[in-house]
């Protein structure tokens, strides 16, 4: 198994519905002349994970950092669904306890790149939640019923 030593956050840049799928995404890589696609995992609105490369695999989503790291997309620009929300949670709450990491080591592409506002929220603010959730366990319905279908965690 390779080290891994970072999460890396990411947003698919597209709000287009057509473009809900790791198989787009995946498509537009190939085409890029990448071997496969860039990501690990890719969330839909629906909050459907899908799996992209293998974890075994290096990516091809964050120059410099692609060896040690997971690529996590978001399908979207700036506003995510509650779903996708909670899938992400999920996703890197069973990620940092397989590979023995904290929350120091969850990152946006933002963080590694100035060129990037990837995934266009704060790793402050993803932190603030995702502590939030982790102390919860799950996103209490009630609580977030004043919530709509444009998050921005």
């Amino acid at each position: 198994m390779r080290k891994i030593d970072k999460i890396i956050l990411h947003c698919s840049a597209s709000d287009n519905p057509k473009h809900d799928s790791i198989d787009v995404i995946r498509k537009w890589h190939l085409e890029r002349g990448f071997s496969d696609v860039g990501y690990h995992f890719f969330i839909n609105k629906n909050g459907t994970i899908q799996e992209g490369r293998k974890i075994s695999a290096i990516g091809a989503h964050c120059q410099g950092h692609n060896a040690t790291s997971i690529g996590i997309c978001l399908h979207g620009i700036n506003k995510f669904s509650l779903a996708q929300e909670q899938a992400l949670f999920n996703l890197v709450d069973v990620t940092l306890d397989v590979y023995n990491l904290t929350e120091k080591n969850i990152f946006c592409h933002y963080q590694f790149n100035s060129n990037k506002t990837c995934p266009n929220f704060t790793i402050e603010t993803f932190k603030k939640s995702f502590s939030i959730w982790q102390k919860q366990n799950t996103i209490d319905d009630n609580s977030n019923k004043d919530r709509n279908d444009g998050t921005e965690f």
